[in-house]
């Protein structure tokens, strides 16, 4: 899909490396980089230690992980990489709806040593920058007020969700809408294998999947805040017209069953 960058955005991106000497990078949801701040490359260090399949495998997995609890915390998520160097990751959302993640790293901490196998990696740590502790935590207060910015100025977006936007807040507004993707694609004015692939690509899940998540979620708070409500009233209040298959699919979800779970939220 087709990101829209603004002007600030790219020379904001720009600054940040210049004056940090931090590869700053927008990525997609799958966490492919879009537009890196002075097109800077991953550090030498990373470079030449990628080459070996297991260190670039766990390269991917830790940024992986990191932009999926980045995403769960709904904000920056700093973390060490496998190789002892500082990351950090931080969602970009439009409304309520993720469309990507902005990403910093390498960098080392003072108070860390790194692996370093010969006087190559020597060299080329040292010319990685160098935060304290304390000094990161500026370094991210930083990094999250520019995404803020970001964000709240509509300084990148993407031209699905300028489409797709509204369907996914009425989704989230009322889960328990008897909405089939047919018609869904009316309301956006595309074909339902149109809108499938472009609700894939857009949100990372296809459009039942996440139906459901809206549906299992508004089940979690009605059970928490009505304790004393049949499992049945609760299927059919959050759009599930077989309590029993609504009980099949929690558990397999959330792995106890719906009758546990209400237990569980009443003690």
């Amino acid at each position: 899909m087709e990101y829209i960058f603004s002007d600030e955005m790219l020379k904001l991106f720009d600054h940040f490396t210049s004056l940090t000497g931090v590869r700053i990078a927008f990525c997609s949801l799958s966490g492919e980089g879009l537009y890196i701040g002075k097109s800077r490359r991953i550090c030498s260090y990373c470079s030449v230690r990628r080459r070996s399949k297991a260190f670039k495998d766990a390269c991917l997995a830790d940024d992986r992980r990191g932009r999926e609890v980045a995403l769960e915390k709904g904000g920056v998520h700093f973390y060490p990489c496998h190789a002892g160097l500082g990351e950090a990751v931080v969602p970009v959302f439009v409304g309520k709806v993720p469309i990507g993640y902005v990403m910093i790293g390498q960098f080392r901490l003072a108070e860390e040593q790194v692996d370093s196998r010969n006087l190559r990696d020597t060299d080329a740590l040292g010319k990685l920058p160098v935060f304290s502790r304390k000094k990161v935590g500026d370094l991210l207060g930083i990094f999250q007020l520019l995404v803020d910015h970001m964000a709240n100025q509509s300084l990148v977006g993407r031209r699905d969700f300028d489409l797709l936007g509204p369907l996914v807040e009425r989704m989230r507004r009322d889960p328990s809408e008897a909405l089939s993707l047919t018609d869904a694609a009316r309301y956006v004015g595309l074909s339902a294998p149109r809108l499938s692939h472009l609700f894939t690509s857009m949100m990372g899940i296809g459009f039942k999947h996440f139906q459901l998540s809206q549906r299992l979620e508004l089940a979690d708070r009605i059970m928490k805040t009505h304790p004393d409500w049949r499992i049945a009233r609760v299927a059919e209040e959050c759009g599930f017209h077989d309590s029993l298959y609504f009980s099949r699919v929690y558990k397999r979800q959330r792995g106890i069953p719906p009758s546990k779970a209400m237990q569980l939220g009443n003690n």
